[in-house]
């Protein structure tokens, strides 16, 4: 059986593609525009908490994007180059790779597009990450993994996709390594389809907020002042 690391140097990755090829599943219902503005919206929300998370030693953003990247400074995040740009799992490789090169001891992957994740949350997740291997939490809808905690960082090879959570929690499991699922209401909500797009009352994500409202109202691109919000800097002291 695999000894935990000792969850002292944790990173969260949070692997983003190029946000004009986001969320199109989303097609039918928003235009490209919209999701392109939802994308960075819920990205900034997600990087807000993980900047409020002072357990966390940095968050490191893997992308091809170098809009993504001009977000990230602004975030005091660091940026890993994701050069091949052959999707989220090879991302993951990288990022994991990286970091363990620099001493971490664990990372916990985040996608960008659970906006209603909490502090307490990744909290809860960091908590856990110092007695396991690994943490996983399911998608509450799709049998997909929507936090991954990892101590070391390559203790495993990530396996997102069509339920992954399954495939996560059977080769932690086949590997003897010490694992628990870690059910979370508010990282457990993501955005892939238009079902998504109704509002929910838990979790912060106050530029996620906005957009929904206004596309729950009607099917216009968004407007201006939106388009300009979701591009400012964070807004926490730390970002």
């Amino acid at each position: 059986m695999a000894i935990p690391a000792a969850a002292s140097k944790i990173c969260a990755l949070v692997p983003v593609k190029r946000l004009g090829w986001a969320k199109s599943r989303l097609a039918s219902h928003l235009t490209a525009r919209e999701r392109n503005v939802l994308a960075e919206a819920m990205l900034r929300d997600v990087l807000d908490v993980l900047s409020r998370t002072s357990e966390l030693t940095t968050i490191a953003i893997v992308t091809s994007d170098p809009a993504v990247a001009t977000i990230a400074d602004s975030c005091d995040a660091t940026v890993i180059l994701d050069a091949d740009d052959t999707g989220i799992n090879d991302a993951v490789r990288r990022g994991q790779v990286a970091l363990a090169a620099e001493g971490y001891t664990g990372v916990v992957v985040v996608p960008g597009d659970i906006p209603f994740l909490s502090v307490e949350e990744v909290q809860r997740a960091l908590s856990a990450l110092a007695s396991c291997n690994v943490v996983i939490t399911p998608a509450s809808r799709d049998g997909g993994t929507n936090l991954l905690g990892l101590a070391p960082p390559t203790v495993m090879e990530p396996s997102f996709g069509p339920d992954s959570f399954r495939r996560h929690l059977s080769v932690a499991m086949a590997m003897g390594l010490e694992v628990l699922v870690l059910p979370l209401e508010g990282a457990g909500h993501d955005i892939d389809v238009p079902a998504d797009l109704q509002s929910v009352s838990h979790g912060r994500a106050v530029r996620t907020r906005r957009l929904l409202a206004h596309f729950g109202g009607n099917a216009d691109p968004a407007p201006s002042d939106l388009t300009q919000e979701t591009s400012s800097p964070c807004t926490t002291p730390s970002c």
